[in-house]
């Protein structure tokens, strides 16, 4: 068929080449190579040629490959060589707000190993939306849940004496270094002294 339209297009002094084989339909593209169509421009002109992702193709048969959606004439997206509309690709690809599910289209915080929305990125308890993370130390000093014998942050079981927290293993005798149980030891100028040690 391309043949014949080819010859007869010859016929009449007008030279028709290919300009390759349409990426989706395989079939013979002929015309001139054009730009993407840009919004508002009504229709294909005849023997219209698009080139996206390095080839060719039919304009109306350059879609995307979730919806189905004409690409001719707005952004497009390409991920593993296909192309898709800018609602498909954040929805298929983009990172995940860890507290509205939604995807994150432009800026991405992460933070405790999931990916948040700037704005989603608040206090679970109070709601307040300080806009600074904080590694574990440092949020433990601000809450004033580090322990006294280590150091460290307290995240399970603690004991708090004389306004001091500590892990069970790190509550111990300041002299003997023995471990402090629940009425084994008074509270003094220095806190944490054994019954023993506090007679001496």
């Amino acid at each position: 068929m391309l043949g014949s339209l080819t010859r007869d297009l010859q016929e009449l002094g007008i030279t028709a080449a290919p300009a390759g084989l349409c990426a989706a339909c395989r079939k013979p593209i002929a015309g001139k190579v054009s730009p993407r169509r840009q919004p508002g421009t009504p229709g294909h002109p005849p023997g219209a040629v698009l080139t996206a992702l390095g080839k060719t193709w039919h304009p109306e048969h350059f879609t995307c490959a979730r919806c189905g959606q004409e690409l001719d004439k707005g952004p497009f997206f390409e991920q593993g060589g296909q192309a898709f509309c800018e609602e498909d690709y954040h929805q298929a690809f983009s990172p995940r707000c860890a507290y509205c599910a939604g995807p994150i289209r432009e800026k991405v915080l992460t933070a405790l190993e999931q990916t948040w929305h700037p704005e989603h990125f608040f206090c679970a308890h109070c709601g307040k939306l300080e806009g600074r993370p904080y590694c574990e130390l440092h949020f433990h000093q601000r809450q004033g849940t580090i322990c006294h014998g280590c150091s460290r942050p307290v995240t399970g079981r603690c004991i708090t004496a004389a306004g001091r927290r500590y892990h069970p293993e790190h509550f111990v005798c300041t002299y003997c270094l023995g471990r402090l149980h629940k009425g084994t030891f008074r509270e003094c100028d220095i806190p944490g002294i054994c019954p023993l040690d506090l007679k001496q």
